[in-house]
């Protein structure tokens, strides 16, 4: 499974999923620590922050939570994913972290 940047609805970026969590944002040059989906170098206005959301795939299914960012994450249709809850997410599903565009691709 992976997970495709999308920018005027081109594939711009990819990012292999494991199993488990993938933390979603941006290297901390304080802590050293890069996230398994690194934005940084998509991310030119800073709007992702630095632990913006979690993608967990499990036997169980797919799900999305955002972990407090400042700049939200919205699901296809606009919705704003509230901090702490998890969205369930199916194969092609869209959404936003900051204003960047992410696809799950199975």
């Amino acid at each position: 499974m992976k997970l495709v940047l999308l920018v005027d609805g081109k594939e711009v970026g990819e990012f292999e999923l494991g199993q488990g969590s993938n933390l979603i944002g941006r290297w901390d040059p304080v802590t050293k620590s890069f996230p398994e989906i690194d934005l940084e170098d998509f991310d030119t206005e800073a709007l992702v922050s630095r632990r913006h959301a979690v993608l967990s795939l499990r036997d169980e299914g797919i799900s999305l939570e955002d972990l407090g960012s400042t700049n939200g994450t919205f699901l296809s249709g606009g919705k704003k994913l509230e901090a702490g809850t998890f969205a369930p997410l199916l194969p092609n599903a869209e959404f936003f972290v900051g204003n960047l565009r992410l696809k799950l691709l199975a």
